[in-house]
C-alpha cells in the first residue's frame, strides 16, 4: 500500500513538472492541496532517506518565479542541509551545517552593507515623498485620458444626496 501511494505521488510531481503543463496550473491553488503537501512530504523523506533531491528539484522549477518559492524553501529548512545555486534553473545542492552558515553569513553581511550605505545617505525632500507614496495604501486618482469628456449628468455626480431620486432608498 505504501509504494503504491509512492508511486501515485511520484507520478504527480512528474506530471506537474511537465513543461506542456506547467503554464495551466494555479499555484495557489496547488500549494493549497493535500496532495502537494503529500508529494512535498514524499519528496523530502526521499531526500532524507537517499541524499536525492530530484522530486524537491522538480517542485521547486514548478514554484521557481513565484510567490510560493520562499514558503516551500522555509519549509525544507529544518528536515534538510542544503543551499540553492543561483544559477538557472536553480536547484538544489547538498551541503554541510558548516557551509549553511556561511551562506547564511554571508547573506546577512549582504543585507546589512545595502541598508548601511542606505542610511549614510541624506534623504532629500523628493525621496521622502516618494517613499511615502509607495508606502500608502490610497488608490492613485484617475486622470482622464484626452478624448474622453466628463460627464455633466447630475446622476453621476457625487453630490447626490442619500435618498433622492434614483438611489434605490427611500427617505
Amino acid at each position: 500500500m505504501y509504494e503504491q501511494r509512492t508511486a501515485e505521488l511520484q507520478s504527480f510531481i512528474m506530471s506537474i513538472s511537465d513543461p506542456r503543463i506547467r503554464p495551466f496550473l494555479d499555484l495557489k491553488k496547488l500549494c493549497q492541496s493535500g496532495i502537494y503537501d503529500l508529494a512535498v512530504k514524499m519528496a523530502t523523506a526521499h531526500a532524507v532517506q537517499h541524499g536525492d533531491f530530484c522530486y524537491l528539484q522538480k517542485i521547486l522549477i514548478v514554484l521557481d518565479g513565484s510567490i510560493h518559492v520562499n514558503e516551500f524553501i522555509a519549509s525544507l529548512r529544518p528536515k534538510l542541509n542544503f543551499i540553492i545555486m543561483d544559477a538557472k534553473p536553480r536547484y538544489f545542492k547538498k551541503a554541510t551545517p558548516e557551509r549553511i552558515a556561511e551562506v547564511n553569513k554571508r547573506a546577512q553581511k549582504n543585507r546589512t552593507a545595502t541598508t548601511a550605505v542606505d542610511l549614510s545617505k541624506p534623504i532629500t525632500k523628493r525621496a521622502a515623498k516618494n517613499m511615502f507614496k509607495s508606502t500608502s495604501t490610497a488608490q492613485p486618482t484617475r486622470r482622464r485620458a484626452k478624448g474622453e469628456k466628463s460627464s455633466h449628468d447630475i446622476m453621476d455626480s457625487r453630490l447626490m444626496l442619500p435618498g433622492s431620486y434614483g438611489t434605490g432608498r427611500r427617505k
